[in-house]
């Protein structure tokens, strides 16, 4: 399950990501992070995702989990923030999977409302 928000007056561009992804849901998730971002000027935004209750993955969803990092690496979000996993090996997975350049240009927080309420 994943839901995509854009919050206009806080200028932040959430996605929220539970459970395990299939192979479907992944791409879908991938078509409307790139659909949506369309709608907003992204220099503008801070990208909060928050996955905390997200699964480890498959290593087809894992294939699929590297693009979408590219994507939120690539694009030029304002900051970037992502909020620590429930699971220590779902997390390690992330890491692992977008490597130095997600440490270096993701702030890890512990809950969403820490970002929310700095903005």
């Amino acid at each position: 399950m994943y839901k995509i928000d854009i919050n206009t007056s806080k200028k932040i561009f959430s996605l929220v990501a539970e459970g395990m992804f299939t192979v479907d849901e992944a791409k879908n998730c991938l078509k409307d992070y790139e659909s949506k971002l369309k709608s907003i000027n992204v220099n503008d935004y801070v990208l909060l995702v928050d996955a905390r209750k997200q699964s480890t993955s498959t290593p087809e969803v894992g294939e699929l989990l590297v693009e979408a990092l590219q994507k939120y690496l690539s694009t030029p979000f304002k900051k970037r923030y992502y909020v620590k996993l429930d699971s220590i090996v779902a997390m390690s997975q992330i890491k692992r999977l977008g490597g130095k350049e997600f440490e270096d240009k993701f702030d890890v927080v512990n809950t969403p409302e820490e970002v929310i309420n700095s903005l």
